[in-house]
């Protein structure tokens, strides 16, 4: 499922996405995450329908 996930996010890499809840389809998508909410409530997405989520660069590493 990782693989995949990664594929559907490639486009997204610096952007807060809202995925659905298998996490296999993005709903929306934005460079901020107050807009992100917004557009969720455009879309009128319910709270426990969509997962939000920072995107990073694929070309590097992160270290916790």
């Amino acid at each position: 499922m990782a693989k995949k996930t990664e594929n559907i996010l490639l486009p997204y890499e610096n952007k807060w996405v809202a995925l659905n809840p298998k996490g296999d389809k993005v709903i929306t998508f934005a460079k901020d995450v107050k807009v992100l909410t917004k557009k969720l409530r455009k879309l009128k997405v319910a709270k426990g329908d969509a997962v939000m989520t920072w995107v990073p660069r694929f070309d590097g590493w992160y270290s916790p």
